[in-house]
């Protein structure tokens, strides 16, 4: 189960992942966007591991370090939508020092309940929420984290194939976007296998 010495191990590994796929995580974005997505990534990920020294037994304390750190490290939607996540699920992780598996769904639920708030965006725009809800799906069928990440993720991007995205400067390129990846989905499969 989830507790201060995993998350720890996570975010190390979740940050050499970013830098492996720093430029796949900038050319993804910029086949629609601004191609700042592995930078979002990496500066958000590189500022929680210089603070990590300052993670102690509350989870909920750490998911707040994580949100500090990517308001400071980054001023793209992304980042923001991270942040914010992070920050709710501080709330909801408060004094606990341990994540059973309803606590973990719940992780990801936040998350998911967040993005879909502030990012102003529906299942089925072809977003990275459409990953996260599956993963919750796959999670409530199954305790095997690394496969369901892993599996989850890709499902999403191959589920996704010949849609259009529908949401932020993706919109533009219309039909052009029914044959590139969503970025956020993207990067998602690339980091579920450090699990």
């Amino acid at each position: 189960m989830l507790n201060k010495k995993l998350m720890e191990k996570i975010f190390e590994k979740l940050l050499s992942e970013a830098k492996n796929s720093y430029d796949d995580f900038n050319e993804a974005d910029g086949k629609i966007g601004d191609g700042d997505l592995g930078i979002t990534i990496k500066s958000g990920l590189e500022e929680i591991n210089n603070n990590i020294s300052k993670f102690n037994d509350d989870l909920g304390s750490n998911f707040m370090i994580c949100s500090h750190a990517f308001v400071k490290k980054s001023g793209s939607s992304f980042g923001t939508l991270i942040a914010f996540s992070f920050m709710n699920i501080s709330k909801i992780l408060k004094g606990k020092t341990q994540c059973n598996h309803e606590d973990i769904v719940g992780i990801f639920e936040t998350a998911l309940k967040t993005i879909l708030e502030r990012g102003k965006t529906n299942l089925g725009d072809k977003t990275i929420a459409d990953s996260l809800n599956l993963i919750i799906k796959k999670l409530k069928e199954n305790k095997n984290y690394s496969e369901v990440f892993k599996l989850a993720t890709k499902q999403a991007l191959e589920d996704f194939k010949g849609k259009k995205i529908k949401i932020g400067r993706a919109r533009m390129f219309e039909d052009k976007t029914k044959e590139l990846d969503d970025p956020g989905m993207y990067a998602l499969n690339k980091l579920s296998q450090i699990f």
